[in-house]
């Protein structure tokens, strides 16, 4: 528990600007606890990048990180305390003041700042699995194709209009790609799930949902050692915008054209033409071949 008795360090992580409610709770907390936070930098080699505090933290001591951001931030925190030596009594925290915080939704933490101190202040645990795609770690979500080139878009979307929530940049995304034109990709999958087909997006997740709205798999849990595959097939323009609203309600799983599975191994995924992917909402650049693990109960976070 926080209190004078803790001998806990706190290491907070904060993707900028530092909000003035966070900043009082943050210092609230400094009061009766050894709690040290730092704004983070872009860029992957500056000393300041996420990653790279992440991995400072775990060498200096701190047994306990709070990610101040999205699943974008928590995925550069992510991949920097992989690559350490991790205690046993190392934890992960979340404050969920990004534009997309689909991770903190499914351990229930609020986005209320101050009652996301509350979850924080209760510490308890829950043990969490962890992807991994092309030596590139992920905590949310891995996906291909459609939804990729959309999160591109909506990334775009949002930093002209900075004013627009995440989720609205995101369906304003689809919508213009779905009235432009709907790609379609030839997926080979090779492992636990054997497919060769034309379809649309291929999208893994630990958790239920991705987008901020969309619960692409809804079954889908973060600590059961497994992860949760959709595929869907192409389909007519008005059949994908029924789709696409389905799925901000979880129920897209009723339509012909949407599969989806369960896997435990890791899994090799061929494009025939390279595809835009994204691991937890950032985009990378078109890639053909992917390989996709999961390393089961991998992490310790503070859950609701």
């Amino acid at each position: 528990m926080f209190g004078r008795e803790s001998s806990v360090r706190y290491k907070f992580i904060i993707k900028p600007p530092l909000k003035k409610e966070l900043e009082k709770e943050i210092l609230e907390l400094k009061k009766e606890n050894e709690v040290d936070f730092e704004l983070t930098e872009k860029g992957e080699d500056s000393p300041k990048s996420a990653k790279n505090l992440a991995k400072r933290a775990i060498k200096e001591g701190f047994e306990m990180i709070i990610v101040c951001g999205g699943d974008g931030l928590l995925n550069e925190v992510i991949n920097g305390i992989m690559e350490e030596k991790i205690p046993e009594n190392f934890a992960i925290g979340i404050i969920p003041t990004g534009s997309g915080n689909n991770f903190a939704k499914a351990l229930g933490i609020p986005k209320d700042i101050k009652k996301a101190f509350g979850v924080i202040k209760s510490e308890k645990k829950t043990l969490v699995d962890v992807g991994k795609v092309n030596q590139k770690y992920f905590i949310n979500c891995f996906s291909l194709g459609f939804d990729a080139k959309i999160n591109d878009l909506a990334n775009k979307i949002k930093e002209k209009y900075s004013f627009l929530p995440r989720e609205l940049s995101y369906l304003f995304a689809a919508l213009k790609e779905i009235i432009f034109q709907i790609p379609s990709y030839e997926i080979e999958i090779i492992g636990e799930i054997n497919l060769r087909e034309k379809l649309v997006l291929v999208a893994i997740t630990n958790s239920p949902s991705y987008g901020g709205i969309f619960k692409i798999n809804p079954g889908a849990s973060i600590s059961d050692g497994k992860l949760n595959l959709c595929k869907i097939y192409p389909v007519s323009k008005p059949k994908a915008l029924y789709t696409l609203f389905l799925a901000t309600k979880g129920k897209h799983l009723k339509i012909p054209e949407v599969k989806t599975y369960l896997f435990s191994n890791s899994l090799k995924i061929l494009v025939k033409e390279s595809a835009f992917w994204e691991i937890d909402g950032e985009v990378k650049k078109p890639e053909k071949e992917f390989k996709v693990e999961i390393l089961k109960s991998s992490l310790k976070f503070i859950s609701g």
